[in-house]
C-alpha cells in the first residue's frame, strides 16, 4: 500500500503537471491573458483651445477640453505613438467627453471614456474632446466656404431633424423653431471648428504625449462620427484614418469635396439604427468607394441606435469581430509605420 504522504506528492506533482498544460494552452490559444499592458497616463480637463458662443446675444469665448490618454513607460514617455481624436453623440446637443453612457431602446452604449481607455491600453494615445452644443448658441465658423455645405433649407425637414426634435423633447425643450434651427446649424461646424483646433493641438502637442503627428484618426458617435466625416472629407483636413459609429453625412456636401487622397473610414451602424444612419451611411459608402477612397463597413446585429464596444460586428464578408476589436485592426492597419 502507498503511503498517504507519497500519494499526496503524486497526487501535486499530477496536478502541477495538469496546470503547466493549462498555462501553455492558454498561452497559445489566447496570448493577450499573458501580455502585460502598457502603462498609461490620464490627463483630464486640458484646454485644448476656445470657442464662441452666445452667438444671438453678446459673443463670449468659451474654453474647450480634452481628456488625454496616454502610453508611458517606466514614468517617461514612451516611444511615438499613433493617435485617435473621439468627439461624442448626442444630436449637437447633449453629451460628454468622460464616462457618459446613453440608455435607451433596452441598450447601453460605451462611453468615448470606455473607447479611450481601450485604446490606450493597445498601445494607442487617445483624446476624447468637448465640442459647443446647440444650448450653447454657438458662432458659426465665417471661415467656411457656404458652396460646399448642405442646404440650410434642410432643417425643415422631418427626415433631417426627427431625431433631434426626440433628443429636444427629452431635454425639456420646446421643438425647433427658425431661432433653435439656426443654433442648431451653427453647432454642426462649430463642432468641426473644435475637432480641428482639438486635432491642432495634438499635432503642436505632440512631444508632450509622444504622438507621431503623421499617424494621427478622427472618429466618434453619432453627431461626433458626423463631425469627424466634416472634418475629414468635407473640410479635407490631414489626418490618417476615420472611424464612424453610426455617423452620417450632414453638414457638409460630400460630393463635392471628396477626392481619392481622402483618407480611408470604417463605419459602423446598428442592425436596427435610425433610418437616417442607414441611408446616410450607405449613401457615404457608395460616393466614397466611386472615388477610389477606402472603406471598411460593418453592422452590429441585434442593436439600434447604441450599443456597447465589446458587441459583435458583421462586416460585408459576414466575418464576426467585436467592435473594439474591428476598430483596433482597422487603426493599426491604417496607422502603422511605413517606410519610404
Amino acid at each position: 500500500m502507498q503511503a498517504p504522504f507519497a500519494s499526496s506528492m503524486s497526487l501535486t506533482k499530477n496536478l502541477s503537471t495538469v496546470l503547466v498544460v493549462v498555462g501553455i494552452l492558454i498561452a497559445c490559444y489566447y496570448p493577450s491573458a499573458f501580455s502585460q499592458l502598457p502603462e498609461y497616463a490620464i490627463q483630464r480637463d486640458v484646454v485644448y483651445g476656445g470657442g464662441q458662443v452666445k452667438a444671438s446675444a453678446q459673443p463670449a469665448t468659451r474654453n474647450l477640453l480634452l481628456d488625454a490618454y496616454f502610453p508611458v513607460a517606466g514614468g517617461e514617455t514612451s516611444r511615438l505613438n499613433p493617435a485617435v481624436i473621439l468627439a461624442f453623440g448626442g444630436a449637437f446637443h447633449r453629451g460628454d467627453k468622460g464616462d457618459f453612457h446613453f440608455n435607451e431602446d433596452g441598450a447601453s452604449d460605451s462611453s468615448m471614456a470606455d473607447y479611450c481607455m481601450a485604446l490606450v491600453q493597445r498601445g494607442f494615445a487617445c483624446f476624447s474632446i468637448e465640442y459647443r452644443l446647440t444650448p450653447e448658441d454657438p458662432v458659426f465658423p465665417d471661415h467656411f466656404d457656404q458652396s460646399i455645405l448642405m442646404p440650410k433649407a434642410l432643417l425643415e425637414s422631418p427626415i433631417v431633424t426627427g431625431r433631434v426634435e426626440f433628443v429636444r423633447k427629452k431635454m425639456g425643450l420646446p421643438p425647433l423653431n427658425g431661432r433653435s434651427r439656426e443654433r442648431l446649424w451653427n453647432a454642426t461646424f462649430a463642432a468641426v471648428e473644435d475637432m480641428e483646433v482639438a486635432l491642432n493641438f495634438v499635432r503642436s502637442n505632440a512631444s508632450v504625449y509622444n504622438v507621431d503627428p503623421a499617424r494621427i484618426a478622427i472618429g466618434g458617435f453619432s453627431a461626433g462620427a458626423m463631425t469627424a466625416i466634416n472634418l475629414a472629407y468635407g473640410a479635407q483636413a490631414d489626418v490618417q484614418a476615420v472611424v464612424a459609429l453610426s455617423g452620417t453625412n450632414w453638414g457638409h456636401a460630400l460630393d463635392k469635396t471628396v477626392t481619392e487622397t481622402a483618407p480611408p473610414l470604417l463605419l459602423f451602424a446598428g442592425q436596427w439604427d435610425l433610418p437616417g444612419i442607414r441611408r446616410g451611411s450607405a449613401y457615404i459608402v457608395n460616393l466614397l468607394q466611386s472615388r477610389g477612397v477606402a472603406v471598411s463597413q460593418a453592422w452590429v446585429p441585434g442593436f439600434g441606435h447604441f450599443y456597447p464596444m465589446q458587441a459583435p460586428s458583421l462586416s460585408a464578408q459576414f466575418e464576426k469581430v467585436s467592435i473594439i476589436d474591428r476598430l483596433t485592426h482597422f487603426l493599426n492597419e491604417n496607422l502603422r509605420v511605413r517606410s519610404g
